[in-house]
C-alpha cells in the first residue's frame, strides 16, 4: 500500500519539465570553470580585447606613413571650402597592405601572397577576403554582454548542423539588432583618415614584411577568438544532445533531476537540483517569486562564509568549551 502511494505521488515527466531541467544543466555547464575549453575561450578573449587596440596602432603608423595627417587635414579644408568635388578623404577602419619581395616569383605575387585585406571592423573578414565579412567574431567578442541581454550568441554554432529554421531565424534577427547597436561604436575606435575615393583593392597601402607578418598576426588573433569560442560550445552542444536524449526516455521528474545531478557530480560541478525548484521555475528555469523562495534566498544570504582557518578556530573553541 505504501509503495503504491509513492508511486501515486511521482510527479510525471512532461516537455515543460523536460526544457527546464535542460536549461539547468546547459546553464551549469555553460558556467563550468574547470572546462579547459571555457577558460581557453576567456583567456583569448581578455588577450584580445588588450592586443586590438596595439594592432590598430601598427595599422594606423602604416597608413599614415602613405596618407600624412598634414595632406589629410589640407583635402579636407578643400573639402569643407568646395563640397563633393573636393571629397578624396574619408574614414575608414579596413586596409589593403602590400609590400615588396624580390624573392618572389611573378605567380607568387600575383597570387596575392604579398598583398592583402586587414579589416578592423566588428563584422570584418577572418582571412583577409574583402568580401568575406561574417558575424562569428562579434559574437565571440561580445558573448557575455549579449547574454545578459538574454540573446543568443551560440545559436549559430547550435544550429550549425540545421540552420535556416525559425528558432535559427529568430534568435539571428534579435542578434543582428544587437551587433547594429555595438557596431558603430566599435568600428570608430579603429579608423583614420584614408585618401582615395575608390574601393580599398584599389589604393593598396605599401609596407614592410615584417609589419605584413604582424597583421597577420591580427587576423589570426580574430580566428583564433572564434576557434576557441566554437571549440567549447561544439563541446556543450554534444553534451546537451546526450542529456535531451535520456530526457525523453524518462517518465518522471525524479528521474530527470537525477539524471542531472549525476552529471553534474560526475564533472564536479557544484549545482543540485530539486523537484520543487523545476516544478517553481519558468521555462528558462528561473526560480518564480514565492515567499519560501524569497525567505531562503534571504536566509542564505546572512550565512557566514567562513574561512578553513575561521572553521578550525570555531571547532577548537567549541572543544575547549566542552572540555571545561
Amino acid at each position: 500500500m505504501i509503495c503504491r502511494k509513492e508511486k501515486m505521488a511521482r510527479v510525471k515527466m512532461n516537455n515543460e519539465y523536460r526544457t527546464k531541467i535542460s536549461n539547468q544543466v546547459r546553464n551549469a555547464l555553460d558556467n563550468d570553470k574547470l572546462n579547459s575549453k571555457r577558460e581557453a575561450y576567456h583567456q583569448h578573449l581578455e588577450l584580445t580585447k588588450e592586443e586590438y587596440p596595439k594592432f590598430f596602432s601598427e595599422a594606423k603608423a602604416i597608413v599614415k606613413r602613405s596618407y600624412p595627417k598634414e595632406h589629410c587635414d589640407t583635402l579636407n579644408h578643400f573639402k569643407n571650402l568646395y563640397g563633393s568635388p573636393c571629397d578624396v578623404v574619408a574614414k575608414d577602419s579596413c586596409y589593403y597592405f602590400a609590400y615588396t619581395d624580390n624573392e618572389m616569383s611573378e605567380e607568387e605575387y600575383q597570387n596575392n601572397e604579398v598583398k592583402k585585406h586587414f579589416d578592423f571592423k566588428l563584422n570584418g573578414n577572418l582571412n583577409g577576403n574583402e568580401y568575406a565579412t561574417q558575424s562569428d567574431f562579434a559574437y565571440a567578442y561580445y558573448r557575455d554582454e549579449m547574454k545578459e541581454r538574454n540573446l543568443n550568441p551560440d545559436i549559430d554554432i547550435e544550429q550549425e548542423d540545421n540552420q535556416n529554421n525559425p528558432h535559427w531565424s529568430k534568435h539571428t534577427d534579435a542578434n543582428k539588432k544587437f551587433i547594429k547597436e555595438v557596431e558603430n561604436n566599435f568600428n570608430d575606435n579603429f579608423a583614420c583618415d584614408v585618401i582615395g575615393t575608390s574601393y580599398c583593392r584599389s589604393r593598396a597601402i605599401a609596407c614592410t614584411k615584417e609589419e605584413f607578418q604582424r597583421m597577420n598576426e591580427f587576423i589570426q588573433m580574430k580566428s583564433n577568438l572564434v576557434k576557441y569560442h566554437q571549440e567549447w560550445q561544439r563541446g556543450i552542444r554534444e553534451d546537451m544532445k546526450d542529456i535531451k536524449a535520456s530526457l525523453k526516455l524518462i517518465r518522471n521528474l525524479d528521474e530527470g533531476i537525477d539524471l542531472a545531478n549525476k552529471t553534474f557530480e560526475a564533472i564536479d560541478i557544484d549545482v543540485r537540483l530539486e523537484e520543487s525548484q523545476i516544478i517553481r521555475s519558468n521555462s528558462t528555469g528561473l526560480v518564480l517569486y514565492s515567499p519560501e523562495n524569497v525567505a531562503s534566498r534571504i536566509a542564505e544570504r546572512r550565512k557566514a562564509k567562513l574561512t578553513r582557518e575561521e572553521k578550525i578556530a570555531l571547532y577548537q573553541e567549541k572543544q575547549t568549551s566542552v572540555m571545561n
